[in-house]
């Protein structure tokens, strides 16, 4: 018996079997940044900087979450740091991403994430879930996400 059952993550699967066909490095190290950055943005409530990372067309879907849709940047930014409180900060830990170059000016990503809040001297809830990316080198030559779907690494029982 599977202690964990992934079925419901199966759909990553084509992303992450071409693990053998990273981008450059330097898109690499970009997109890993854009990554780090979303975690410190969203963590700071910084709506403005979070919205600075999306394309004009971007998608961002965390339904899987009970977290909702949104479309665009200024859309986008306001989701995503909707649950900002000063008084109880959030940390998300991202994974490093595993990169897939599609073509040199898009990169398919996964990781993981860890995410927790800080409330009356203590963490929790921890958050175990997974993103899954496309990122757009934009024409000023940033790398940018274009869309981020989460996805929890658990199914409850």
């Amino acid at each position: 018996m599977d202690l964990h059952d992934t079925a419901h993550l199966a759909d990553l699967l084509p992303v992450t079997d071409q693990w053998a066909s990273p981008p450059e490095p330097a898109d690499a190290l970009a997109v890993g940044n854009l990554v780090q950055a979303y975690a410190v943005y969203a963590d700071g409530g910084r709506t403005d900087l979070v919205a600075s990372l999306f394309t004009d067309d971007a998608f961002w879907d965390g339904t899987a979450l009970n977290y909702g849709t949104a479309e665009g940047p200024a859309a986008i930014g306001t989701i995503v740091t909707g649950h900002f409180r000063a008084d109880e900060p959030m940390m998300h830990v991202p994974g490093p991403p595993l990169l897939v170059a599609v073509s040199p000016d898009e990169i398919h990503s996964v990781c993981w994430c860890l995410a927790t809040r800080w409330t009356g001297g203590t963490t929790g809830p921890l958050i175990r879930f997974y993103y899954e990316d496309v990122v757009r080198r934009g024409d000023d030559g940033r790398w940018l996400f274009a869309r981020r779907r989460l996805r929890p690494a658990f199914l409850p029982s």
